[in-house]
């Protein structure tokens, strides 16, 4: 293949890497929380030999960089809802999962039947003593802005907010919103143009590969008829 075409490849290639994180960020556009993820792209350079090309003798591939998460607060909406938590600042919750130790900023949390707080998905919220927390149904919950956590005067324990490297937030850092959820910061409007600018863009590297598909193919018949 020309090596034009495998330029264009390597662009395709990129530009369905940005659709994939661009429908991930749509798919979690309603995740409390969920922070959108960018993809970084950088071109890598190379020479051609002398003579084997008409036009400039250095081109450059695509090269897809690390995503990054764009880590811009979300508005903070009240739910009244006594399980659902909002981290105003920075930080995340932590919770204990089967794959070990995870961050989390989604705070829609619920109870098991023993009384665990854990997330949607079911696994536990962590204290500050790296334990699991129980309350008692018959009870209310009063969480304050620094995460201790009471039931009536008792002190349950203190949630434990970390940065995303897993090192505790200092308190005046953060704070936790009890009955309030953070929204994802993801615009679905800008996502739906992204996607539409890549699919153009998708679309013209294939033109551009079969452009250079046939005139390789062309070049060949006409070397075969010297």
């Amino acid at each position: 293949m020309d090596v034009g075409a495998h330029i264009a490849a390597s662009g395709a290639i990129a530009n369905g890497k940005i659709l994939e994180h661009v429908t991930h960020n749509l798919t979690n556009a309603s995740t409390p929380g969920f922070k959108k993820r960018m993809i970084q792209l950088e071109t890598v350079p190379f020479s051609l030999p002398r003579n084997s090309w008409a036009g400039s003798d250095s081109m450059a591939f695509v090269q897809l960089k690390p995503p990054v998460i764009h880590r811009e607060q979300g508005v903070v909406e009240q739910t009244g809802r006594n399980l659902d938590l909002a981290i105003e600042g920075k930080g995340h919750f932590q919770a204990s999962t089967p794959q070990g130790v995870r961050s989390v900023r989604n705070g829609r949390l619920r109870l098991t039947p023993d009384g665990t707080i854990v997330t949607k998905e079911g696994h536990p919220i962590l204290d500050d003593q790296g334990n699991k927390i129980q309350v008692d149904h018959r009870e209310r919950m009063e969480i304050s802005e620094n995460g201790e956590i009471r039931e009536g005067e008792r002190r349950i324990g203190r949630l434990m907010v970390v940065d995303e490297k897993g090192r505790p937030v200092l308190e005046e850092d953060y704070r936790v919103a009890q009955g309030h959820l953070e929204t994802s910061n993801v615009n679905s409007l800008e996502e739906m143009v992204t996607v539409m600018e890549q699919l153009r863009n998708h679309e013209s590297y294939l033109k551009l590969i079969k452009g250079f598909d046939d005139l390789e193919s062309k070049t060949i018949q006409e070397m075969g008829r010297v």
